[in-house]
């Protein structure tokens, strides 16, 4: 296997990446995940109409005419997530090479196969694998185009070839991510601040085309901003769930790219990985200002910071930063890490123990922390319902099992029945029937008291709890209810979900479990 892995290094991670993300593949849609999946199933001509989703059309685009051949979980993951993400992995491994070494490629490629972040959200059916993985095929033809002696002629003959790629994928990043153009003034800050006048000029004809070929989509991408300022203004705290504190943002960005899915909470795993990680750092942080000139590390610079820093900014205006829009930045960390800790890998190997200094010894330790987080990253996903994914199609069959489609009514306070429980109730030939209050925030509903008396119809009413913190934090449904002569018997409760509340009249109480 040693041998073989040595032989066809790329090849072995890409198999274990495959395995890695396999187990959940086929897991229920979360709420995002559905109204995607809703939108990507209406007729081709409705695929720009996405006003309400603040996202460019790309994947919306790719996933419509994939859902042509099927609509199940693990193949639009697939189409649209799991394919980018592996090919995020393979670019990564190149850019490693080019940069530094094979060596290094090997232990960059690895630790993004195992992280349990990028395993999660090769995982998800929204666009966050896909503009990484345009981002990186990117980047590897820009560092390629930056020592190429070539010229820049999109449409001429020998003209540099990687910078028609770079071209390409810029464009096509653009249109897959709002984020994305954080990616590229990383690209252009280099281009403008390290390169030769003559290199800068050309690179900036390739940005200039992919910025122009966005133009047209501009207007509906105002339209888009509009609609989420809207929301903003209509739903108190809707900023905290889009986006993160501002004040926190950065080192949260930071700390779930390194952690993934794990919690970012005080227990004594967290305190003791944290700890590792943060001595590790530290020496990481001194190698490399020790070093800046002997190796190259500029582009990781523009790569990491400009990008986070320029989100960041752009969020005291509007909320865009979260780490998984940020999911770019992870590949550049691990082919940091594992450049600094390599060299230090390769003085062991080399049975040269005395020349190692404690801060190249911590730079090891990096990468062995990060393996360490990997590892139990990956066994808390597999493991623990409450780092997964909101189980709505479980939801949908126990309500449909339990209770009478005829004799119930599901309420939500929300503008409509949610999307993951509207994508699952496609596969009943009978659905329950719903009452929603047609608002963000209910306090804009003109009549509730009125409108919740079609309550009065039905035996049992059931009473989604999910975002209602923010949509109904005065329960105000569940007091009208008990005006109508309803009590609450029970609750159904699912990790991430929350409580669904059982409402019944006094006379229908007995017998219920």
């Amino acid at each position: 296997m040693n041998k073989l892995f040595v032989k066809y290094p790329l090849l072995i991670i890409v198999i274990l990446a495959v395995l890695l993300r396999l187990p959940l593949l086929n897991g229920s849609f979360w709420m995002d995940e559905a109204a995607q999946a809703l939108e990507v199933i209406r007729p081709l001509n409705q695929q720009l109409d996405i006003i309400a989703d603040f996202q460019p059309p790309l994947l919306h685009l790719i996933l419509h005419f994939a859902q042509y051949f099927s609509v199940s979980e693990w193949y639009l993951r697939t189409i649209g997530a799991l394919i980018p993400g592996l090919i995020t992995i393979i670019y990564t491994y190149k850019i490693a090479e080019t940069l530094f070494s094979k060596r290094v490629a090997m232990i960059a490629g690895l630790l993004l196969a195992t992280s349990s972040f990028h395993i999660f959200f090769s995982q998800e059916l929204r666009p966050y694998s896909l503009p990484t993985a345009f981002a990186l095929m990117s980047m590897y033809h820009f560092i390629v185009s930056v020592e190429s002696k070539k010229k820049f002629n999109l449409f001429g003959k020998n003209t540099d070839d990687n910078m028609v790629f770079l071209t390409i994928y810029n464009v096509l990043g653009l249109y897959s991510s709002y984020l994305y153009p954080f990616f590229m003034l990383a690209q252009i800050s280099y281009s403008i601040f390290n390169l030769k006048f003559k290199k800068a000029k050309e690179l900036m004809i390739s940005f200039g085309f992919s910025i122009m070929a966005f133009v047209p989509f501009i207007p509906i991408f105002l339209k888009q901003l509009a609609e989420g300022g809207n929301v903003r203004n209509s739903l108190p705290g809707w900023d905290q769930v889009v986006s993160i504190n501002q004040l926190k943002a950065l080192p949260l960005v930071f700390g779930k790219l390194i952690f993934g899915i794990l919690p970012l909470d005080i227990n004594p795993i967290i305190v003791l990985l944290t700890t590792l990680l943060g001595i590790s750092a530290v020496g990481a942080t001194f190698y490399v200002f020790k070093n800046y000139k002997k190796y190259n590390l500029k582009i990781f610079f523009y790569w990491l910071v400009v990008p986070l820093l320029t989100a960041w900014l752009v969020s005291f205006v509007v909320p865009v930063i979260r780490p998984k829009r940020l999911l770019f930045l992870l590949p550049g960390i691990y082919i940091l890490i594992s450049h600094l800790g390599t060299n230090t890998l390769e003085k062991y190997l080399r049975n040269k123990l005395k020349n190692v200094s404690f801060i190249e010894k911590t730079t090891l330790f990096l990468i062995l922390s990060v393996v360490l987080i990997n590892f139990v990253g990956i066994v808390g996903y597999f493991t623990m319902p409450s780092l997964q994914r909101e189980d709505w199609r479980s939801l949908n069959n126990q309500i449909h099992q339990d209770f009478k489609v005829q004799e119930t009514l599901l309420v939500y306070s929300f503008p409509n029945q949610f999307a993951p429980m509207k994508w699952y109730e496609r596969t009943w030939e009978n659905e329950f029937p719903i009452y929603s209050t047609n608002k963000l925030y209910i306090e804009d509903v003109n009549d509730l008291a009125n409108d919740i008396k079609l309550a009065a119809n039905y035996k049992t009413i059931l009473v989604f709890d999910y975002l209602r913190d923010l949509t109904d934090p005065n329960k105000k449904i569940e007091k009208y209810l008990i005006d109508l002569g309803f009590k609450e018997v029970g609750v159904l409760d699912y990790p991430n979900i929350g409580f669904v509340r059982v409402f019944m009249h006094p006379v229908n109480v007995i017998g219920y479990k």
